[in-house]
């Protein structure tokens, strides 16, 4: 009269009817990993290391070493960071913002203390308080007259310098004579690590273009004496806007341009290409800023409203363009940057910005009260494997897990316990060992690496013509047992523990239109089949 022969075993569809998914996909799949087409568990964590802090909130894996168990940076706020742009980087700076004011430290800084980052440096090189005092040891004569003017610029331990001061007043002055250039005995107040100033002057009457470098000299130096002429100037000043970046700042990311990135209100911040310490490049948009994912060329600038796409080599020239679907950000945490891409938690479901748009990428797969049912602006976000992994809290407090795959490979969505009793409050995913770590309880732990889950998986809805009693079923697996549950019109009629391949006999007595089938194992299942007779399902 009937079978029911499950051999391909696929995610969610919570959008769709029970009755109406395809016969392949799921009406629960809790701990499934679903690669295949065949009916597996996905595995349980296995602990890195002991953190060091309590519930961070980020953590990043830092430096090159092979031990994956060394040099965790835990931060206790929503913290992006940033490695070193800066070619062959001696120092092994790593750059990072809180909202508070960017920080960077060195490899020295980073591994003291006894958690990491033990310790920082304020992002950026200021431009000093007060302008340079000049005295010359001869005034102008009728031959020799020359107007002059000096700035000067604080240098860090790196090299790094900042914009100049303001200018002294214009001397009139003999070309030939020695100018006495008088400066603060200290740098700027915070801890910017500056160990030196540079000294530029202008032979015109003071526009900065004109400021060109006369020498450099420690911090602590107040006094300098000038005895170069002018044909032996050296390069006009770089630094005229190079600022630190704003205290505030979020969002730090990396372009392929070699330009950092951030945000602080409705406006984004770039620096000069491979110099994160000069924030030169300002572009206000119309809607506060959210959050910032970047792809190839591009930044996506996500907001209240319609996100807004920044696109271009150069941080000084780049084109702004608002996108067409007003799909607002509503975490900044949900945000994850894919390689081709820009995935994030909007009102209405997960979207995506790439090259060939923006698309509601959940669309067939939850109503827009189902998405809301999550508390979207609860989700922190991951891409591991080609898969979204979204962390969330209910407003009633409970915590889940959902898997993403939009690979078209037909798992689609599933979900996951993992989160539930303990909470995960962080996670970093690192290509170099293909692993998603997570902040879970007291201990960094591998995603995905420990003894098999245990799953459940349930079918879709199998309405048969006309009332039937299905009267045997198989459950076809790599090892047993497996506990299998038959429901009938929504009622559970049987649960079969299956120790081995053979066919076995299903309870008789009623008769239904609905048929369910729920799995529960932690081991591979290939195939699950369902028979009014036992004939009818050796012939399958």
């Amino acid at each position: 009269m009937g079978v029911i022969t499950i051999k391909v075993f696929d995610g969610l569809r919570p959008i769709q009817d029970a009755q109406l998914l395809k016969d392949t996909e799921s009406t629960v799949s809790l701990n499934t990993r679903l690669l295949s087409g065949s009916l597996s568990a996905l595995k349980g964590v296995t602990t890195l290391k002991a953190l060091t802090k309590t519930a961070p909130q980020t953590i990043w894996r830092y430096g090159n070493a092979a031990a994956e168990t060394d040099y965790w940076l835990e931060f206790l706020a929503d913290t992006d960071v940033m490695r070193t742009p800066v070619a062959n980087d001696a120092y092994g700076r790593v750059y990072w913002t809180d909202g508070g004011a960017p920080k960077y430290a060195p490899n020295t800084l980073v591994l003291s203390g006894a958690s990491y980052p033990g310790g920082s440096y304020l992002l950026g090189v200021p431009a000093p308080d007060t302008a340079p005092t000049i005295t010359a040891s001869s005034a102008p004569t009728s031959t020799q007259n020359e107007s002059r003017t000096y700035v000067y610029t604080y240098v860090s331990a790196y090299e790094e310098e900042g914009p100049p001061s303001a200018a002294s007043a214009i001397v009139a002055l003999d070309p030939t004579a020695a100018v006495t250039v008088s400066l603060p005995s200290t740098g700027p107040g915070g801890a910017y690590n500056i160990t030196k100033k540079r000294i530029y002057r202008s032979s015109a009457t003071g526009t900065s273009a004109a400021f060109q470098f006369v020498a450099e000299v420690a911090v602590a130096v107040t006094s300098y004496t000038d005895n170069v002429t002018q044909a032996l100037l050296g390069e006009p000043i770089p630094t005229d806007n190079w600022f630190p970046p704003p205290t505030g700042l979020k969002g730090l990311k990396l372009m392929a341009n070699g330009a950092a990135i951030g945000f602080k209100d409705n406006t984004a911040y770039l620096s000069e290409p491979n110099l994160p310490h000069a924030w030169p490049h300002l572009y206000p948009i119309d809607e506060p800023i959210v959050g910032i994912g970047v792809f190839r060329q591009s930044a996506v600038l996500l907001t209240n409203s319609y996100p807004v796409v920044l696109s271009g080599a150069d941080p000084q020239a780049m084109s702004k363009e608002k996108m067409e679907l007003p799909q607002a950000c509503v975490s900044k945490r949900s945000i994850v940057d894919t390689g081709d891409g820009v995935v994030y938690a909007s009102p209405d479901g997960l979207v995506s910005i790439s090259t060939s748009g923006v698309k509601l990428l959940t669309a067939d797969f939850l109503t827009r009260e189902q998405w809301q049912a999550y508390n979207p602006s609860s989700i922190s976000a991951y891409v591991h494997e080609n898969r979204y992994h979204m962390l969330y809290t209910t407003s009633g407090g409970a915590r889940g897990m959902l898997i993403f795959d939009f690979a078209g490979q037909g798992a689609g969505m599933q979900a996951s316990d993992l989160n539930a009793a303990t909470a995960v409050t962080a996670a970093y995913s690192d290509p170099r060992s293909d692993t998603l770590y997570m902040a879970q309880g007291s201990n960094i732990v591998r995603f995905n690496s420990g003894s098999a889950l245990t799953y459940t998986w349930r079918s879709k809805k199998f309405r048969v013509p006309f009332p039937a009693n299905f009267g045997a079923a198989q459950v076809l697996a790599t090892s047993y047992p497996v506990t299998l549950k038959v429901y009938a019109d929504g009622v559970l009629r049987h649960t079969q523990t299956v120790a081995n391949a053979n066919v076995f006999r299903l309870p008789a007595g009623f008769r239904a239109i609905d048929w369910e089938l729920e799995a529960t194992a932690g081991v591979d299942i290939t195939q699950i089949s369902m028979a009014t007779t036992i004939d009818e399902l050796r012939q399958v």
